[in-house]
């Protein structure tokens, strides 16, 4: 293709050369008429005039082609960036929800743990306060955790029971 646009471009400035070569043996002048009265030029300057009007046509031509094609390219890239964009959002909205059920599966799980855990505690306490004993340090203790486990010591107050907590001392007057 290229080699072919360069045969032709030298093709065309030989037969140019040889169009400007046989103007110039013609010596009458050419007249034209533009406003404001007549302009006389010899027929070369005609002749390179028009090729000059035919190449600034032809390269008006090209840049409007080349322009038309670039905005069209661009126009493609663009439609595919927002399609692009738009699938990355959807993946994220999707993954966001994904992200948000399991997060509220855990929680569910969680919860479901601590009321088990909690029914377990107030069972054995019932069991405790029914049976009228003190509560053993060796098996409910061991079986809390360590965070849930009391402080020997850490307070002056004496430890309470779910039996002592049913007791209430009434106010008297």
């Amino acid at each position: 293709m290229i080699v072919l646009g360069v045969v032709l471009v030298l093709i065309a400035a030989a037969v140019g050369l040889g169009l400007i070569a046989a103007m110039v043996q013609l010596t009458p002048s050419v007249e034209l008429d533009v406003p404001g009265g007549t302009l006389s030029l010899p027929p070369v300057a005609v002749l390179v005039t028009g090729m000059i009007i035919v190449a600034v046509f032809w390269l008006g031509w090209v840049m409007l082609r080349s322009g038309v094609r670039r905005s069209r390219r661009q126009r493609a890239e663009a439609k595919d960036a927002a399609r692009a964009a738009e699938q990355t959002r959807v993946e994220k909205e999707q993954q966001t929800k994904e992200e948000f059920a399991a997060r509220e599966r855990q929680l569910v799980e969680e919860r479901r743990r601590h009321e088990e855990e909690r029914a377990a505690l107030l069972k054995e306490a019932d069991a405790r306060a029914a049976a009228g004993s003190a509560p053993s340090s060796t098996s409910s203790e061991a079986s809390l955790p360590r965070s849930r486990q009391p402080r020997v010591g850490s307070d002056d107050r004496p430890a309470t029971t779910p039996a002592d907590s049913t007791r209430r001392e009434t106010p008297t007057t």
